[in-house]
């Protein structure tokens, strides 16, 4: 009856280690598995987000650019027409009065 009892123990403690490493497997591997597939699923919705929002701020700093850079060359464009109209008029106008001067000097005398 000892003999059959230790041979029972020793059976259950087995059977029990084996069931036990089994199903810890088993958990181990589901689990694994599942947070794998949850983090992959949150790092692609975060670059996502991110490749979203980046391009939309780069989209807007290079648009607010080129409009800046427009409106500077357009500024530009017109300090420059407004600077040789000036000249040319302050040049016709002092040519003008030189020569009218110059004629006046040169009848008088």
């Amino acid at each position: 009856a000892v003999r059959s009892t230790t041979t029972a123990a020793a059976a259950n403690s087995a059977t029990t280690a084996a069931f036990n490493s089994a199903t810890t497997a088993a958990f181990n591997a589901a689990t694994t598995s599942a947070l794998n597939s949850a983090i992959t699923s949150a790092v692609h919705s975060t670059t996502s987000a991110l490749n979203s929002a980046t391009a939309s701020a780069l989209n807007s700093a290079t648009t607010s650019a080129a409009r800046s850079a427009s409106t500077s060359a357009a500024a530009a464009a017109a300090a420059a027409a407004a600077n040789s109209a000036t000249t040319t008029a302050f040049n016709s106008a002092t040519s003008s009065a030189l020569n009218s001067a110059t004629t006046s000097a040169l009848r008088s005398s």
